[in-house]
């Protein structure tokens, strides 16, 4: 299991977050705010957009 540290950009919250193998992440629900963070229309995933990772996905 592979974690990225993933930073909300609505309301800054950083949480863990497992990334998938093999796949995109399009959404993940924010621990701080509760809301539902979907990726840009440009990027992979949501791991691509806002963490400190890339997906396995993008590396391809």
């Amino acid at each position: 299991m592979t974690l990225a540290n993933i930073k909300c950009p609505e309301c800054k919250h950083v949480q863990k977050i497992e990334i998938p193998k093999g796949s995109c992440l399009p959404f993940y629900k924010c621990d701080g705010c509760k809301k539902v963070i979907f990726a840009p229309k440009n990027i992979c995933c949501v791991i691509c957009a806002y963490s400190d990772k890339k997906c396995p996905v993008a590396h391809n």
